[in-house]
């Protein structure tokens, strides 16, 4: 809370990393930089096979910042 006791948001400013089109609720981690979620959401495309979204968790005009996409396996 701050001091005209309303509750503070900005400590859920950041992105958060989900599979591609997913739009279920569920706990998940918040990443501090954009950095930061894009490379967890690279390694789970990779691993996972399958594209994953990096989205942002304040109200923007865009939500999804970038979509990762799976390396090709050589």
């Amino acid at each position: 809370m701050n001091d005209v006791g309303t509750l503070d948001t900005s400590i859920w400013a950041g992105y958060i990393v989900r599979p591609k089109g997913d739009m279920r609720l569920y706990t998940c981690r918040v990443y501090d930089t954009l950095q930061e979620a894009s490379d967890v959401a690279q390694e789970r495309a990779d691993s996972h096979h399958r594209p994953y979204d990096v989205l942002a968790t304040c109200d923007t005009s865009q939500r999804i910042i970038k979509t990762i996409e799976p390396r090709k396996s050589k």
